[in-house]
């Protein structure tokens, strides 16, 4: 049986990638479980708060000190592993080689030079990850502050997102659902696609409307495909995609593709930065997460938080979409046990311009082990000024379900969207 314990890396770990002033470990006060961070005493606890948590908890968010526990894989997701593992290596070019399903790399030499790609591909194809998910509406919103209360926040519509419904499915690399670990022949040599049958977006203040499905394929060097409805020309359009990210198109809608389809892993180069530990939110109270509204009106409200082991990950993208900086790069966070992502930092040559942490929420697989969907999470341009985003379900009537065998072939057919 393979080993699944935490990857052992060469790196010595490091408090952050861009640590605080005034964060050092002599100043941090001791952690406790049941201990109720908040703004007035999130400096005591600087070290091991992310950017992102540190604004919210600045405008009345509440985090709620768990003890940390081990998430259990699901029995199907350990099997795929122990199954597939030992012929799983990277090619001349960095590429995953041989790869069927499962965790690619649970054991990984701490002086291997392929390190840093190898953490990449577990986070990307994870335990986290589901073989069919749907979400039925949700939306990408954004607030700021309210004028009159710092502790309030009020919407602000611009550039926000909403979609009818997101369905997921996985073509390769199953674990859960059958057929595994594949379905049918898959000729298409699809990976996952990814669909919104209607969105809705707010830009300058006119609404626009249409459809998309976002096609990964299994190959390396094959670029993304996105087909496209346009309510306007009732015309589909078929593209492909090879978005480098973090690019500045997508800083504010980056949550839905994070979740579950994440950005193609050849698309970058990584370095490993080091390792730490870090407050992060895995079993989420309330769906959306984060938000509470009241006779006071919307208010942030409180989550549970745990410490969580973490590697230190920068990614650079290899190539640089049309207007896009050639110097973009994303530090991101990743659980050592899990590999979601925990907090992420996004650079343009020296200077920070947003940072983020998702609010994850477990649930139990019918196969052991746990589910994991994105209950929230919190975004902020730092040139936004007290601007930040939140993924949710549109309303508070919504359907959320993973792996349950129900999304089909036939959801992504390009023609179902002119209907």
């Amino acid at each position: 049986m393979l080993v699944t314990a935490r990857v052992k890396v060469l790196a010595q770990p490091i408090a952050s990638a861009t640590p605080s002033p005034g964060a050092s470990i002599e100043a941090t006060a001791e952690l406790k479980p049941g201990t109720i961070i908040s703004a007035d005493n999130v400096a005591q606890y600087a070290r091991y708060v992310p950017a992102a948590a540190k604004f919210a908890v600045a405008h009345g968010f509440r985090m709620r000190i768990n003890p940390e526990r081990r998430v259990e894989w699901s029995q199907g997701f350990q099997h795929a592993t122990e199954k597939y593992a030992a012929q799983v290596s990277l090619d001349s070019d960095g590429y995953l080689k041989n790869y069927v399903a499962g965790m690619p790399f649970p054991l990984i030499e701490a002086n291997d030079p392929g390190a840093a790609a190898k953490i990449a591909y577990n986070w990307h194809m994870g335990p986290f990850m589901p073989d069919d998910f749907s979400i039925a509406p949700w939306s990408s919103n954004a607030y700021k502050s309210d004028p009159a209360d710092a502790h309030k926040i009020v919407p602000n519509p611009d550039s926000d997102y909403s979609c009818e419904q997101f369905e997921f499915l996985r073509f390769a690399h199953r674990t859960d659902v059958d057929p595994r670990p594949t379905i049918g022949g898959n000729g298409t040599g699809a990976e996952w696609k990814a669909k919104c049958n209607r969105w809705i977006t707010q830009l300058g203040g006119t609404s626009f409307e249409g459809a998309g499905i976002w096609v990964r394929y299994l190959d390396a060097k094959h670029p993304d495909e996105f087909f496209s409805f346009s309510e306007a020309s009732r015309r589909i359009r078929r593209g492909a995609v090879n978005l480098a990210y973090p690019d500045e198109s997508c800083r504010g809608c980056h949550q839905p593709f994070w979740a579950y389809a994440l950005p193609k892993t050849e698309n970058y180069e990584y370095r490993l930065l080091g390792t730490t530990v870090i407050l992060a939110c895995l079993a989420a109270d309330d769906e959306p997460a984060g938000f509470k509204s009241g006779s006071s009106g919307l208010t942030l409200g409180e989550e549970p938080f745990e410490l969580r082991h973490a590697y230190i990950l920068e990614m650079r993208p290899r190539y640089t979409t049309e207007g896009s900086s050639p110097s973009l790069r994303t530090v991101v966070y990743i659980d050592s046990e899990v590999y979601v992502w925990l907090a992420a930092e996004f650079y343009d040559a020296s200077n920070l311009t947003a940072t983020a942490i998702p609010l994850w929420r477990m649930r139990p697989s019918s196969e052991g082990g746990s589910l994991f969907d994105l209950a929230g999470s919190f975004y902020r341009p730092e040139s936004g000024g007290s601007l930040f985003r939140s993924l949710v379900p549109a309303h508070n009537e919504f359907q959320q379900m993973i792996n349950t065998g129900n999304v089909g072939e036939g959801a992504f057919n390009p023609l179902m969207m002119q209907r």
